[in-house]
């Protein structure tokens, strides 16, 4: 006998049909038949219903529970048979396909991509639920013809392959309804037993099958169905699919030839508020009735983002647990597509202290375990690509610790090495910092640490990828071997043991699933790819995507839990307070398509020969329409609907229809938005009120009431206290020592920003950066060919562009052999780059050599030394016990001898944009320069023989002079245009002799010098002049920097101070500490140096105003 009872959501048809089977348990057995996730909850609302010996009489199974129940019968067999698991179902597709692919026509070079296998096994599902066999689709395809009928004919093919393939090794686990129908039949499981079949919408003739065996044996078979009356209509259609439902079950009722009962229950069912009462009753109807005041059980929530939106259904759960007597397990989380959420469910809950039990799992290849396989197939795949090499080793389950695989992974970065690289017998040679450094004992000790670490990680890889077996079993085997090589076993059992000491014993059960998994996938792999022929890369994304198809099973930390999860697969039991997250139209309502390789049209096509699939567009509108009104009918105190203006990448979301029959509904309720909220909700818990407690006393305050959290809370406070303060003596002795070596790179620092000096210069912080000819490279490269095209006597003394040209061809050959060890192991893009510096260099060497032929100032020392074991002794000044140490390099000193004194001017070459500039000069900024001028004139007479005289600085814009003009721009005008691109900057004595020495200058004015000369009258003039006295002044400036400089070096000084120019220029822009900064303008020492612009004039009357040491003004003192 077939009885239907119908009945509306919440009506308590459940516990009706529950105190049915305790009635009747007496008499004969009861089975109550649910959807698997609905199993637990219906087993405890038996037992109180029916008492602890329901046990005896009645039994709560899903489908696949009964088939083990019906298997395990003597009569009727099965449970001895093996059965694939996820991985094995994938892998037998994979095999199936390969043994037909000669035979297919739309699938003939079938895809390599995942997706495709993925594809495969859902549309395989989809025929299985649907009774659709391998036979009915190729006889489609065959009478169809066309290319619509020769995706239908291979699909055919390739399922009836499967199905050879599984007969002969394992079944398939999605025929197991099918083969439960049989055992039925043959067995008669449920002869005389009262049936119960409630928490199903509709049924897929699969499980047709089992319901027509369960009508042709058992006494009674009850269905329990959320709808109205059977001929009823309206509604928006919310009961049309259990309407069908019940159609489809008088047809199997009339071919068993039993009677049928329909009974239609109105409750009552579980206590509701009257406002949500007014929901299930009025949600869906088509001309609803509106609730005429505020109803406190009806929230509606619009959060900026998904994440404040779940922390602030965090907070509410908390707070109806506290203040309105619910338990944990009283309330439930849903939405629809809910995957988007439930990592953030995940981490958001667990931060407020929330036990919660998720129905879905993360994915499973991101667990170490499974990320060292895949990661460990994908770098010799992928001939040890950066990221999946380093996505291998940091696992943390390699052969290597963390520091190697650190100071391996910075090598790696610096020379972007790959490939055979990475393979290749001879040792790594490049220096450990990059291009045109010196080698110290450090680095060569690094070196060495690299290349053994390198070795440390190939060894293994290398075994795997020169497996010689290039078969399913082959790689397998070889995968196996290399997991027992670096110690995986051992390691993950260490592992497990730490996790359980550490009381994580969730964590360690799940090392230990994902291991069985691991070793169960390679067993298959073997078993059922065996020799079928396979190349490593190939048979690593089969592995991965086998791997994928599996779940780990999670332990439940407590019964009374938060149960959260995809509204379609919730079940039905009532809970005191439900929150629908994700309410936005892009979620609600759910109407993609059925996964697998079947179109609208395919299902069409099949449907005209009688073969019915997945539901239509319209039938799965209604669908949708019952999920989100039984979510909504579930709770009986309080219903919350909430959704974000936002999405995680800001996109705009806008409500989904769902809000809007709420709102109009209940027209007194006022949409809840964050921004009203002011962040109150993340006061709930204390971990997320710790985050806040820096911003509030009170919020402080609460917290030091609680025992447990007044440490942390304190900790805190005194954190907040903390400034960077200042290093003591003993630390500035322990980081820089007493003689602190200073650079021109190291000055400009340290006046550019103490903290960040501290960052580079103290704790020796480096930021990671690929070797390549950027700007320092650039200048090594600029510097050496200038040096060597000068010291050449023959180039500064002819005109011959082409030997010019050749000398400084050869000059290139000699760095490239020198200093970058050949070309040979360069990429082709550093090639291409280096080759594209010829045209620059060239053009900057024809405009110095121009400039020398000119001028009676010529050079008589190159790379000229200060404080480097060569040349002239360092600039040094000692300052309350710290004596700072300039030293460096000149990149050229010119000479002209005049009434038996040396002239001499210093030229620096700058590849950068960088230019002489008296602002910066004022705050101590790029003073290297004048320093080495001023410690010539000092010096000078010992090392030339002479009475020296300073008679400038120069600063040489050693870059390529790009010229904007016409096509039609002649010779003459375009080589006007790049001297004025490499026109010199700096300070030119103010002396006729030696501006006409340095450069005679003509009507057309300077061509080299930063100087302007006058049309009428002649006269130079212009910033760079300056008299012998005002560089007389300019010398104690730079010694009182010099000075200022040692005195905050003692004092320790760390402070976050970046010189501040404006948005474009200042030493936050390209800063590579701030992370670690967090500059806060007025905390502690945090202060921008807002450096004003000054002209030369402004410039000198500052340097002349300062002639009193004792009241100098730091230059920094423009402080804001």
């Amino acid at each position: 006998m077939l009885k239907l009872l119908l009945g509306r959501a919440g009506s308590g048809k459940t516990t009706a049909m529950l105190r049915a089977a305790a009635r009747n348990g007496g008499e004969r057995r009861q089975l109550i038949l649910v959807p698997e996730q609905a199993s637990h909850d219906t087993e405890r609302a038996l037992c109180a219903v029916a008492g602890n010996q329901v046990s005896l009489y009645a039994e709560v199974l899903s489908f696949t529970r009964l088939a083990s129940r019906v298997f395990s019968q003597p009569e009727v067999g099965g449970v001895a048979f093996p059965t694939l698991d996820p991985g094995g179902r994938l892998l037998l597709m994979y095999a199936a396909l390969k043994s037909v692919s000669g035979h297919l026509s739309v699938y003939q070079r079938p895809s390599r991509k995942p997706a495709f296998l993925t594809g495969l096994l859902a549309t395989l599902d989809e025929c299985k639920q649907y009774q659709v066999t391998p036979a009915a689709l190729a006889g489609a395809g065959e009478e169809t013809g066309g290319r619509e009928g020769e995706k239908l004919r291979d699909l055919g093919l390739i399922f009836g392959a499967y199905d050879a393939l599984a007969a002969r090794t394992a079944a398939d686990p999605r025929d197991r309804l099918t083969r439960l129908a049989e055992g039925l039949k043959k067995g008669a499981y449920a002869g005389g037993m009262d049936v119960y079949v409630d928490g199903f919408t509709d049924f897929t003739p699969q499980q047709g099958l089992v319901l027509r065996q369960l009508l042709a044996q058992a006494r009674s078979v009850t269905v329990a169905l959320t709808c109205g009356a059977l001929d009823g209509e309206g509604e928006s259609g919310i009961f049309a699919p259990a309407r069908r439902t019940a159609a489809f079950l008088l047809r199997l009722a009339k071919e068993a030839g039993t009677t049928v009962e329909a009974a239609h229950w109105t409750g009552p069912g579980a206590p509701r508020t009257a406002a949500l009462a007014h929901v299930e009753a009025q949600l869906f109807a088509d001309v609803p009735d509106v609730w005429q005041e505020p109803a406190p059980a009806v929230e509606l929530f619009q959060a900026d983002s998904p994440r404040s939106e779940v922390e602030r259904t965090a907070a509410e759960v908390l707070r109806l647990v506290r203040e309105e007597g619910c338990r944990f397990r009283d309330i439930a989380v849903t939405g629809r597509g809910f995957d988007a959420y439930a990592p953030l469910v995940e981490e958001v809950f667990g931060r407020y202290g929330i036990p919660v039990f998720l129905d879905g799992m993360t994915d499973i290849l991101q667990r170490p375990v499974f990320a060292v396989v895949t990661g460990a197939l994908d770098t010799v795949a992928g001939e040890y690509a950066y990221d999946e090499t380093f996505r291998y080793l940091k696992t943390g389950l390699t052969d290597l610790d963390r520091d190697d695989v650190d100071v391996l992974e910075n090598y790696v970065l610096k020379w972007d090495l790959k490939g055979s690289r990475w393979t290749q017998k001879a040792d790594w040679t490049m220096h450990p910092r990059g291009y045109g450094f010196a080698w110290e004992e450090e680095d060569r000790t690094v070196l060495e640490r690299v290349n053994a670490a390198r070795r440390r990680v190939t060894g293994p890889l290398e075994t795997l990828r020169k497996n010689r077996d290039q078969t399913g079993r082959g790689q397998a085997t070889a995968l196996y071997r290399f997991l027992e090589d670096i110690g995986l076993p051992d390691k993950l059992a260490a592992r497990s043991e730490t996790l359980r000491r550490r009381g994580e014993l969730q964590r360690a059960e799940e090392d230990r699933q994902l291991w069985d998994i691991l070793c169960g996938g390679l067993e298959q792999c073997a078993r059922l790819l065996d020799q079928a022929p396979m190349e490593l890369p190939e048979f690593a994304q089969l592995l991965k995507l086998a791997l994928s198809q599996y779940d780990v099973g999670s332990i439940p930390v407590s019964l009374d839990r938060v149960t959260a999860g995809e509204a379609a697969r919730m079940g039905s039991r009532a809970v005191k307070a439900l929150f629908l997250l994700g309410a936005d139209d892009s979620a609600i309502p759910q109407t993609a398509p059925a996964p697998g390789l079947l179109t609208d049209d395919d299902r069409s096509l099949l449907s005209s020969f009688g073969l019915e699939l997945s539901p239509r567009l319209a039938d799965k509108l209604d669908r949708e329409m019952t999920i989100v009104y039984e979510a909504c009918a579930r709770p009986t105190e309080r219903l919350t609907v909430s959704w974000a203006a936002r999405g995680p990448q800001g996109e705009e979301r806008r409500p989904s229809f769902l809000v809007g029959r709420l709102r109009l509904l209940f027209p007194h309720n006022r949409t809840v938005e964050e921004g009203s909220l002011n962040g109150a909700f993340r006061l709930a818990a204390p971990r997320p009120a710790l985050e806040m407690a820096g911003r509030s006393a009170r919020v402080r305050r609460a917290l030091c009431a609680l025992p447990e959290w007044r440490e942390r809370v304190e900790r805190l406070e005194r954190a907040a206290e903390l400034t960077r303060g200042s290093l003591s003596p003993a630390a500035v002795s322990a980081l820089y020592g007493r003689r602190v070596p200073m650079s021109a790179s190291r000055m400009d620092k340290y006046k550019s920003c103490h903290f960040s000096y501290f960052m580079q210069y103290g704790l020796k912080a480096r930021a990671r950066q690929a070797a390549g000819f950027q700007a320092p490279e650039y200048g090594t490269f600029v510097h050496y060919v200038l040096e060597h095209v000068l010291q050449d006597e023959t180039c500064r003394g002819t005109a011959d562009k082409k030997a010019v040209e050749s000398r400084i061809k050869a000059i290139m050959e000699d760095y490239i052999r020198e200093e970058l060890g050949g070309l040979e192991n360069k990429t082709p893009r550093f090639v291409y780059l280096f080759q594209r510096l010829v045209r620059p260099v060239t053009q900057v060497v024809r405009n110095v050599l121009d400039e020398l032929a000119h001028s009676q100032f010529q050079p008589i020392d190159f790379e000229l030394g200060f404080g480097t074991g060569d040349g002239l002794p360092p600039v040094e000044l000692t300052v309350d016990g710290v004596t700072v140490s300039v030293s460096g390099f000149v990149d050229r000193v010119d000479g002209w001898v005049h009434d038996g004194r040396l002239y001499l001017r210093v030229v620096d070459y700058k590849t950068g944009r960088k230019s002489f500039d008296l602002t910066e000069i004022w705050n101590g900024l790029g003073l290297q320069m004048l320093l080495y001028l001023f410690t010539l004139e000092e010096k000078g007479a010992e090392r030339y023989g002479r009475e020296t005289v300073p008679a400038g600085v120069l600063y040489l814009p050693a870059r390529e002079a790009v010229v904007q003009g016409s096509r039609s721009m002649d010779e003459v005008q375009r080589r006007r245009e790049a001297d004025a691109e490499l026109k010199r900057r700096g300070l030119v004595l103010d002396d006729p002799e030696v501006v006409e020495a340095m450069e005679p200058l003509g009507p057309e004015g300077a061509r080299f010098l930063p100087l302007r000369v006058s049309a009428r009258t002649g006269a130079i003039s212009g910033d760079a002049l300056v008299s012998a006295e005002r560089l007389g002044r300019l010398k104690i400036h730079t010694q009182r920097i010099l000075e200022e400089i040692g005195r905050e070096l003692a004092a320790g000084s760390i402070a976050a101070d970046p010189f501040w120019r404006g948005p474009e220029k200042n030493a936050c822009l390209y800063c590579d500490y701030a992370a670690a900064c967090h500059f806060e303008e007025g905390r502690g020492g945090d202060c921008r140096r807002y450096l004003p612009n000054l002209d030369g004039k402004a410039f000198w009357a500052s340097i002349e105003g300062r002639s009193d040491p004792g009241q100098a003004a730091p230059p920094g003192g423009g402080r804001g």
